[in-house]
């Protein structure tokens, strides 16, 4: 059973060995050829290898705006990497917002808590000694968790 990456590289093998052959035909006939056409395939030659050069030069991956949205792709297509920096620095503000509203609400919610057994013990009509009482503290344990 084969997997992508093994198609992907059996794929990749043999466009180069299709390539080194087109390559050693056309040195085996270069010297056969017009001088005009010489010059030709050396001018689209040295093109081909300035964008092999230029692709490898990219870098692999950045991340940049599309639409307001962050993508993870090869470089902005807009051209407007202000995007990409106003979209990362509003991102940090965010998380940390977001972070103090979930700690204030977990707060918010253990305050509520144990107003609502205060609210009960005092309501109840136990008398003093009970409060004093170790068991007591245990039920009062095992019944708010």
């Amino acid at each position: 059973m084969t997997t992508d990456n093994d198609h992907a590289a059996r794929h990749e093998a043999a466009q180069a060995r299709f390539g080194y052959a087109v390559a050693a035909r056309l040195t085996e006939a270069g010297d056969r050829l017009a001088p005009d056409i010489e010059a030709r395939l050396a001018q689209a030659r040295s093109l081909a290898l300035a964008r092999h050069r230029q692709a490898r030069a990219r870098p692999a991956l950045t991340w940049w705006g599309r639409g307001g949205a962050a993508v993870l792709g090869t470089g902005p297509a807009d051209g407007s990497p202000w995007r990409v920096r106003l979209g990362l620095a509003l991102a940090l503000p965010t998380l940390l917002f977001g972070l103090y509203a979930l700690q204030h609400f977990q707060q918010e919610r253990f305050v509520h808590r144990i107003a609502d057994i205060d609210t009960a013990l005092l309501l109840d009509d136990l008398p003093p000694q009970a409060y004093t009482d170790p068991g007591f503290r245990n039920y009062l344990r095992e019944g708010s968790a």
